[in-house]
């Protein structure tokens, strides 16, 4: 057996107890060929620290080391999860289990069938599905059981060489403070590794372990047949065609189930990304909102004749959405803020059809989405802002129902949406029905998805919105970049003026500072408790701007990847497609100037 003599002795001592419990012989010989080769700072990087649980659980490359996602890494976070929920959780929630589902990923199904076997160990039982699932069922089947907690093994639309790990509480939600905290304490009480634990080959025969996929897959389906009767009959009558790309994961199978309890034609799908493949040979990022990514779903609806595009992530919890646009012979590719404006106005519609208006209605969407549907919901409901994730969407969201109150749809600019509050999650294929059935209601009327985003900017008002992000690898230039707009004309003095722009107000989140204090109701989201923002922010670095001629811009690190992103939104009155257009110039000319000023990006080496 190798033993590792680096001459550091923390570091020795990390490899060492490494290869005291890996029993997995392909990351062993990778620990192996690195003392071998005298790779030291290399096993630094991945022996010395810990994989931390970020907006989506752990995330990082299939890898040997505590920093990346392997056998070990996966038994210990389970042992740290089991335990936790084994101190905190009612006898009655144990007793309902855990639920467990793996995407198509290298390594999802063995990365699930180790953590079933930590709890069925620990004499607790575990509903697993049997075949790859999406997402949304794994926080859906949480709620339908009752269970103590749920995992999903999943990278979502991460790089191929990565896989992930995504802890749901029994609310259905994923974990926020301080369980996730907690669970990463509990983990490291939990690091040496059971012999019994490393076998799974006859796991799916223990008598604690059940397959729930039909279970879970029909009960979830039941929250898409409650459509109303007209728009299931509306579906059926416009029997329209859509090209749906599974993006090589896991959604083409319910998304055809989906659509058929809906009354909707199925889908023509992009045989290419069909299956689930771990290689993703189409594509270099499985990330829909890369444009590349729906190249092969726009060249199938041309040949096909086809208006309507649907594009799942590979774990099928986010959706992007095409329309071809007769009038300019050109695709449009929806943006999470503008889908997320028509679907929240459709739900709406249809909510108010059915019961009237309800000042008890509430939408929500996080602080760096369009704030479009403020404007839709007045006088109808409420519009709640939430930090970032749709783990604090899906918290506020349970609070709000707890109360007697409509959660009614939830967004996030990243494609992300929330349609039917039973499932409090992000959800790729019920956002897909209601895209579907939103196209069936308007095509058969003469109109068009597009056509119906201009008329809500006739109505409310032209919002525009201009999203991007640089990647960077150093902490210290983030720390850099943010202490000097801190500090930006003297200690302590923000910017008042940015390019052409007159800063009216500011809030940096990480610093806890607002500048004026209070301005224009800001602060209005502490009425609702859950949302994040009623409690310090700890999640990276974030700043909001406002300026005097209707612009806003926020500047933040992610929560799972090295990127510096920044966001921006512009309202005004826009009625035509032209002055649109001169709008959106507009915009990006504003936002450049913020990012050349406050980024620095060519001075502080940011990959664009």
């Amino acid at each position: 057996m190798s033993v590792c003599n680096s001459g550091d002795v923390k570091l020795d001592a990390a490899v060492n107890n490494w290869l005291k419990l890996d029993k997995n012989p392909k990351t062993r010989k990778e620990v192996e060929e690195d003392i071998a080769s005298s790779r030291w700072d290399k096993l630094r990087g991945t022996m010395l620290h810990r994989l931390k649980f970020g907006t989506a659980g752990l995330r990082g490359p299939m890898t040997a080391g505590y920093k990346a996602m392997n056998d070990v890494v996966v038994l210990q976070t389970a042992q740290g999860l089991c335990s936790y929920v084994k101190k905190v959780c009612s006898q009655s929630q144990l007793h309902n289990g855990v639920v467990i589902g793996f995407d198509g990923r290298y390594n999802s199904k063995r990365f699930a069938e180790l953590t079933a076997k930590v709890f069925i160990s620990s004499s607790i039982p575990v509903h697993i599905f049997s075949a790859v699932c999406a997402t949304p069922l794994v926080s859906f089947g949480t709620i339908l059981y009752g269970a103590a907690a749920g995992v999903m093994v999943t990278a979502s639309h991460n790089p191929r060489e990565d896989n992930g790990y995504k802890v749901y509480w029994g609310n259905g939600c994923q974990i926020i403070t301080p369980h996730d905290d907690n669970i990463l304490e509990e983990i490291e009480q939990c690091l040496d590794i059971p012999e019994d634990h490393w076998d799974i080959n006859e796991i799916r025969a223990h008598e604690l372990l059940k397959d729930c996929q039909d279970e879970v897959t029909n009960k979830y389906l039941e929250t898409i047949i409650s459509l109303s009767p007209d728009i299931l009959e509306d579906n059926k009558k416009a029997a329209i065609d859509v090209v749906y790309s599974a993006m090589h994961g896991v959604g083409y199978e319910y998304i055809l189930k989906a659509f058929d309890v809906a009354n909707l034609k199925a889908p023509i799908s992009v045989k290419q990304q069909q299956d689930p493949n771990p290689d993703f040979p189409t594509v270099k990022f499985p990330n829909p909102e890369e444009l590349e990514c729906l190249e092969l779903s726009k060249k199938l609806a041309e040949e096909r004749g086809v208006k309507l595009v649907l594009v799942n992530d590979p774990d099928a919890d986010r959706l992007a959405v095409a329309e071809y646009d007769d009038s300019t012979k050109s695709w449009h590719i929806f943006t999470g803020n503008e889908m997320g404006a028509l679907l929240g106005w459709w739900l709406l519609q249809q909510y108010c059809k059915k019961n009237g208006d309800d000042n008890e209605l509430y939408i929500m969407a996080s602080i760096v989405s369009s704030k479009m549907l403020k404007t839709i919901v007045k006088g109808k409901g409420e519009f709640v802002e939430t930090l970032t994730g749709f783990k604090w969407m899906g918290n506020t969201t349970l609070l709000l129902a707890q109360e007697g109150k409509v959660p009614l749809f939830a967004f996030e600019e990243a494609i992300g949406y929330m349609c039917d509050h039973r499932v409090p999650e992000k959800d790729g294929v019920s956002a897909a029905v209601q895209v579907a059935s939103l196209a069936s209601h308007l095509y058969s009327r003469g109109s068009s998805v597009l056509s119906q985003l201009h008329a809500l900017y006739a109505q409310y008002g032209y919002h525009v919105t201009h999203n991007n992000y640089y990647i960077c690898h150093q902490q210290a230039t983030i720390q850099k970049i943010f202490r000097r707009i801190r500090n930006y004309t003297s200690p302590g003095e923000y910017p008042k003026k940015v390019g052409s722009c007159n800063v009216v107000y500011i809030n940096d989140f990480t610093a806890g500072v607002k500048i004026p204090d209070e301005v224009n109701g800001e602060g209005h989201h502490l009425k609702v408790l859950g949302t994040g923002l009623d409690r310090d922010y700890t999640s990276g670095e974030m700043v909001l701007f406002k300026c005097d001629n209707g612009l806003s811009v926020t500047i933040r690190t992610s929560g799972t990847e090295p990127k510096l992103k920044y966001y921006s939104e512009l309202v005004c009155q826009a009625p035509t497609r032209s002055e649109q257009e001169v709008m959106n110039n507009k915009l990006k000319e504003m936002v450049k100037e913020f990012v050349e000023e406050l980024l620095q990006p060519t001075e502080n080496g940011l990959i664009g």
